[in-house]
């Protein structure tokens, strides 16, 4: 039997005003220079330390909040302190050195787990036991003033209780962190050995998550520090997946190649690990979507952009990815560099969401033909009728970093903006939703994202192409969506993403049509028609990402072509005013371009299409 997300949605969350908030600033590691080998552990070591200490801290109501990217933590902290705020009435108490926090909440503290970066997995394993058994994370370092030794140096009850992960002396993973069932695998491999071991100690036991895995790099990230800024080594981003006890992993996906960190193992032997943590979290999601967060670290791991010997490019390897874990009902909260960094989700998950936002008013026919849109004969007026997909926010670190851009550029609320804010991230970034939603201009709309609720292929729903014991996924994928269609008013979809998986199939017309009714457009579809009389669809157009005075000429040409034409074209971080530079010199141009609501374009597509009409 399928559980409800209606059922669990809330367990985590505290409601109401927190009455003592601590807050500290660590926007300071951002200024070290990550060439010099002492800087770079000292960043990553406290930043590990504080991302398990705010999981736990932060679990149950909001405790600790930590500035760690100054524009974007000092937006939201501002706006949650102003008058009538959600912190407006909490005492806050700043914390100057991270010990003293570490002090303040030892009563928290069960013990700490203790791993090594020779042993590059036991990072992330030791960010999973953090989660179940309320430890802080420390890199084992002997050196006099490393983290390890300052911790310990406290002599604070917890620090009796260490668990080990790596042998001493030797920095190897310890001789007991073995699967019992994977002799082939574990022997190829210290990732598998690691993993699998994990799988079948917290997984498979139910210990993790049913809800949320997570897919961060590993202490590998020391082998290239200084491939990108900080925040993009995604550390801080465990704390929210240690509150929701997840379970951690980073591996390859490709079948035809070793993983370039193990470049000694196997080809395949990744994935095949892949394969039989999705089968237990399949099977602990008992038929429920679950949600991954992390993206693929391709510039240091699995692609030819990571540049150790690689053959696969970026995006291949997010689609095969992709492809992959939506047949076992897994998606995507895809943090991808480089705006791959958030902290204190955590402490974001309990900001009290309202249950029901509410869209613009949607277009009447009357207003359509008011606008000139439709002719007096009830046809579709000759012009192109364009919408941008302002994407791409499949990402809550993405999200959480660009809308205090986004929401104060001054063409903000100027000109008509398409928001394919994917809902499924108001789990980690409540506070977002609230914000754009009660800040929403009448210029602003919004539309389900990549694809629909979470990153997923659709087409990998599709019983077909799974493994024969598991069933298809198009129930869950409904129940999955109109939760949050219910909560945020959502009836589009601006974007199915089918990358290397098949397009819908009659099930999946079917599927979107209870959620998103008033139309989606997709990559693997045809140009443009109508589902059963109920459904409108587009196809995907190109990615806009040239200069404004070129957008503008590729646009001024789709007039010269038969008319009427409908257009849905992706841009991708562009802001207001890039767009409506883009649209006044398209209009310089020619009269014969519309940029249009989603709403109205797509009732324009059901009479253009003989469909029928909503109004």
């Amino acid at each position: 039997m399928m559980v409800s997300l209606l059922s669990i949605v809330g367990i985590f969350f505290f409601y109401g005003t927190p009455e003592v908030i601590y807050y500290y600033d660590f926007s300071w590691a951002n200024e070290r220079d990550l060439k010099v080998e002492s800087y770079a552990k000292e960043v990553w070591d406290i930043g590990h330390l504080l991302s398990s200490l705010q999981g736990i801290v932060n679990r149950a109501e909001p405790r600790l909040f930590v500035r760690f990217m100054k524009n974007t933590d000092d937006f939201w902290w501002n706006k949650f302190c102003q008058p009538d705020g959600w912190l407006e009435h909490s005492e806050v108490k700043q914390v100057n050195d991270w010990t003293t926090l570490i002090e303040i909440f030892s009563s928290f503290i069960f013990g700490a787990v203790v791993y090594s970066e020779k042993a590059q997995p036991s990072s992330n394993l030791a960010s999973t036991i953090s989660g179940l058994e309320n430890r802080i994370c420390l890199r084992y370092d002997p050196s006099t003033e490393s983290v390890f030794q300052k911790i310990l140096s406290t002599n604070l009850p917890f620090t009796k209780n260490l668990r080990w992960l790596i042998d001493k002396k030797t920095l190897d993973i310890l001789p007991e962190i073995n699967p019992g069932n994977y002799a082939e695998l574990a022997s190829a491999s210290l990732k598998a050995r690691t993993y699998l071991w994990a799988k079948e100690q917290f997984l498979d036991t139910g210990l993790c998550s049913p809800e949320f895995l997570a897919y961060y790099i590993d202490a590998f990230w020391f082998q290239k520090p200084t491939s990108a800024s900080f925040p993009n080594s995604t550390i801080m981003n465990h704390d929210f997946f240690i509150a929701r006890r997840a379970f951690f992993f980073d591996l390859g996906i490709w079948e035809d190649e070793p993983a370039n960190d193990e470049p000694q193992q196997p080809a395949g032997i990744d994935r095949k690990v892949l394969r039989e943590l999705l089968l237990s979290m399949h099977k602990n999601a008992k038929g429920m979507i679950y949600q991954i967060g992390g993206f693929t670290p391709w510039i240091w791991k699995y692609t030819k952009e990571a540049g150790m010997g690689n053959k696969h490019e970026g995006v291949p390897t997010e689609w095969e990815f992709v492809k992959m874990v939506s047949a076992y009902n897994g998606m995507l909260d895809a943090d991808a560099l480089g705006l791959a960094g958030i902290a204190n989700a955590s402490f974001y998950q309990h900001y009290p969401l309202k249950s029901f936002y509410p869209q613009n008013k949607r277009p009447t026919i009357n207003d359509l033909k008011q606008r000139g849109y439709i002719s007096p004969d009830g046809k579709v007026a000759p012009k192109v009728y364009l919408c941008f997909y302002m994407g791409d926010f499949d990402s809550s670190a993405w999200l959480n970093q660009m809308v205090p851009e986004w929401w104060t550029d001054p063409a903000h609320g100027e000109i008509t903006c398409i928001w394919p804010f994917n809902p499924n991230l108001s789990r980690r970034v409540p506070h977002v939703f609230d914000y754009v939603r009660t800040h929403a201009t009448p210029k602003d709309w919004f539309v389900y994202g990549d694809c629909g609720a979470g990153y997923l292929n659709p087409g990998m729903l599709i019983q077909a192409n799974r493994e024969p014991d598991i069933p298809a996924g198009w129930e869950a994928w409904v129940e999955h969506n109109l939760f949050y269609s219910k909560r945020f008013d959502l009836s589009i979809t601006g974007f199915i993403i089918d990358g290397y998986a098949p397009g819908l199939d009659r099930d999946g017309f079917e599927a979107y049509s209870k959620f998103s009714p008033d139309g989606i457009t997709a990559q693997k579809i045809s140009v443009m028609g109508c589902y059963e009389k109920k459904l409108p669809y587009v196809r995907m157009g190109i990615d806009l990402m040239e200069p404004p005075e070129k957008s503008s000429e590729i646009i001024a040409g789709y007039s010269r072509q038969p008319l009427p034409s409908f257009r849905f074209i992706r841009t991708i971080l562009k802001s207001p005013s890039w767009h409506k530079t883009v649209m006044e010199r398209t209009h310089q141009k020619t009269s014969d371009v519309a940029f249009v609501d989603p709403y109205t374009f797509f009732e324009l597509v059901k009479i253009q299409t003989q469909c029928n009409p909503s109004y």
